[in-house]
């Protein structure tokens, strides 16, 4: 089963462009070089120069430190509208957006044009859901400052989120004009080349990003992804090892990783990560679904088939669950469960009659032949007479077919076609006690079938399976 490289950024969850939290957090240190001494005092206390220890406590991930050191610093002594925008970033940060709020609209009684304020109330308002309010306040802030490159890139992130790429691009350029080093227009730069497939354009704006901010992890996994897409295995594996190594709680770059490890049959290494991605996060039906496809390839089939009823069970409408899990049912011969699995995915994809067939054969091995005859009636009705999908559903209901059937095979030409028929052919013949002739049958398929067939898979596993039983 094929699943593309996601790319998986917290821009996914709101309007919101994930650098700009970034990009907050960097502005702490501009604000904190205006506002301590130029030349402190030769001896200092962190209760008068407490910006080393704010920086620290950000990093940390604990804003609440940062809040309580600067609140104790700035107790007794008057704040401008600089110390105040900074209040309501540590505010923000720490989660109190309605204190935030309050504090930006304080500076801005104070002074209405003061663009910091106005920028970071619409961060609030973006994180409240107040979506035209934080749209407002942006424009509000380019009026007054039309080279302020964050909200810039804000807007230009709105109108990503929007599906208007085109106005996307033009606020992004124009934040990057004002600002060459901003990071929030170089991610979604980035983001829109990715969905143009401009994949090298992204890498490079990517890099840009990673020089601004070295230690944004999202910008590492969007490389990743346009790495991936150039045949650069080994610079995405870089970029997303990267990655964990900043945010080891993110469970998607494990995931992507994971990816890329089974794609270079390197199984042992995608199951890992998936594993980790699943104790991340274990509602994640995807990393199930991987880490089936995974244990499958190295003969896990018990796991394998665990893992693919795990993602049924978180979500059942996933359609691409069901043929491989019917598959790996028919490979331990349980034909209930591989009968019931395959009439799941001929519900998901009803014009793949190849599945409603194989759920008959599951039927026909167990003895079942009314169950047959039900189960080939929606093919028999959909499917053109001279067809061979036709053929095949009157050969399991009637076996006086069987001579014309076989004629058919030994006419066709097409030898994937040729392979397929060979396997119902020799199905029919075990469900008939034929065992001998259903072997010769599968010999001859081997090498032949297409290998997006489901009969190809089958026969392989029968073959094997059979061969197993006699101790061959």
């Amino acid at each position: 089963m094929t699943r593309s490289f996601h790319l998986r950024t917290s821009r996914a969850a709101g309007p919101f462009h994930a650098a700009f939290f970034v990009a907050l957090a960097l502005s702490f240190s501009t604000l904190f070089a205006c506002i301590a001494p130029a030349h402190p005092p030769a001896t200092t206390t962190t209760a008068e120069e407490p910006y080393e220890s704010m920086s620290a406590s950000i990093a940390m991930g604990n804003p609440d430190a940062a809040l309580s050191s600067y609140e104790k610093a700035l107790a007794s002594k008057p704040q401008s509208n600089a110390t105040r925008v900074l209040h309501g970033r540590l505010l923000m940060i720490a989660g109190k957006l309605d204190e935030a709020r309050e504090e930006f609209n304080l500076v801005l009684a104070a002074d209405d044009r003061n663009t910091d304020a106005l920028y970071n109330l619409s961060l609030v308002a973006g994180l409240q859901d107040r979506l035209d309010e934080q749209e407002s306040l942006l424009h509000q802030v380019v009026a007054i400052d039309p080279n302020y490159a964050d909200a810039l890139a804000a807007l230009g992130d709105n109108a990503l989120g929007a599906g208007d790429a085109t106005g996307a691009i033009t606020y992004y350029d124009r934040a990057l004009a004002a600002d060459a080093r901003n990071i929030g227009a170089l991610i979604g730069s980035g983001e829109i080349q990715s969905r143009a497939k401009a994949w090298a354009a992204a890498a490079e704006l990517f890099t840009r990003a990673l020089v601004v901010q070295p230690d944004y992890p999202f910008a590492y996994i969007d490389r990743a992804q346009a790495r991936a897409a150039m045949s650069d295995a080994d610079g995405a594996l870089d970029d997303l090892s990267k990655a964990i190594s900043i945010d080891p709680h993110y469970s998607w770059s494990y995931i992507d990783r994971g990816k890329i490890y089974a794609a270079r049959a390197h199984e042992a290494e995608a199951i890992a990560d998936f594993d980790v991605a699943l104790k991340l996060d274990p509602d994640e039906f995807e990393g199930y679904a991987l880490r089936a496809d995974a244990r499958a390839s190295t003969g896990d089939t018990a796991g394998a088939i665990a893992d693919w009823n795990h993602v049924v069970s978180l979500k059942p409408d996933y359609g691409y669950a069901y043929a491989p899990l019917a598959e790996l049912e028919w490979k331990v011969g349980d034909w209930t469960r591989a009968r019931a699995a395959f009439l799941q995915a001929y519900q998901f994809d009803a014009g793949d009659h190849s599945l409603a067939l194989c759920a008959a054969l599951c039927a026909l091995l167990q003895g079942k032949s009314g169950d047959v005859t039900k189960l080939v009636e929606p093919v028999l009705a959909q499917v053109p007479a001279d067809s061979w999908q036709h053929d095949v559903a009157r050969l399991l209901v009637d076996r006086g077919f069987e001579t014309a059937f076989l004629g058919r095979v030994d006419r066709e030409r097409n030898s994937s076609l040729k392979a397929r028929l060979l396997f119902y052919a020799a199905m029919n013949s075990f469900a008939a006690g034929l065992d001998r002739v259903g072997l010769t049958y599968l010999t001859q398929i081997d090498g032949k079938g297409a290998p997006s067939a489901v009969e190809t898979d089958l026969a392989r596993s029968e073959l094997a399976r059979r061969n197993t039983a006699s101790g061959n």
